[in-house]
């Protein structure tokens, strides 16, 4: 091969990944959901997921959770001021919000705050099952289809920094899901 078509074939290469990394959120956000519905670590749940200490059982969301939903994806972020892990996580959700936020309903939990949603969040939506002691927490709900038409919550949460590609991903998903399903929805 000459030297010519290597650097072509190499620079069509760079190219590509370059291509394909700068616009897989967008292609996620409106040509469907990065992560599939399932039970598995990194898929939307619609009950308790397999590393649950309550894995298959159904979820009782909030009514505080499901009343956002009903306009918007939810995004629950649950912290503590002083927590490294959490200063981290908060700047990362804070950059994809400025892009997104309209179109999502964030809600920001401070530990130390006495609200008492930060405590069902972290009991319902721990994706081990328990109460942690262990933030940030940050939880996306949304809506998927059912088999019958209809459709139902799903959730997926992460415990710890996760970075901003995470948020990202998952948060095109619950966009694109909730734009895709909210129609059908009957609570």
């Amino acid at each position: 091969m000459s030297s010519i078509k290597a650097k072509n074939l190499a620079a069509l290469t760079l190219t590509f990944i370059l291509a394909t990394s700068i616009l897989s959120p967008v292609a996620s956000a409106s040509g469907g959901a990065e992560h599939p519905v399932g039970t598995d670590l990194e898929e939307w749940w619609t009950e308790y997921p397999d590393q649950h200490s309550e894995a298959g059982s159904a979820v009782d969301h909030p009514s505080w959770a499901l009343d956002l939903l009903e306009e918007k994806p939810v995004i629950i972020f649950i912290h503590k001021n002083n927590c490294p892990a959490c200063v981290r996580q908060e700047a990362d959700i804070k950059k994809v919000l400025a892009e997104l936020g309209d179109e999502v309903a964030y809600t920001d939990l401070l530990i130390d705050s006495g609200d008492q949603r930060t405590w069902a969040g972290l009991a319902i939506y721990d994706p081990k099952g328990g109460i942690m002691t262990y933030v940030p927490v940050t939880v996306f709900l949304t809506l998927v289809p059912k088999s019958e038409g209809d459709a139902e919550v799903a959730w997926h949460s992460g415990v710890g920094y996760s970075g901003e590609r995470w948020v990202r991903s998952y948060l095109n998903d619950a966009i694109a899901l909730h734009d895709e399903n909210s129609a059908k929805w009957d609570r």
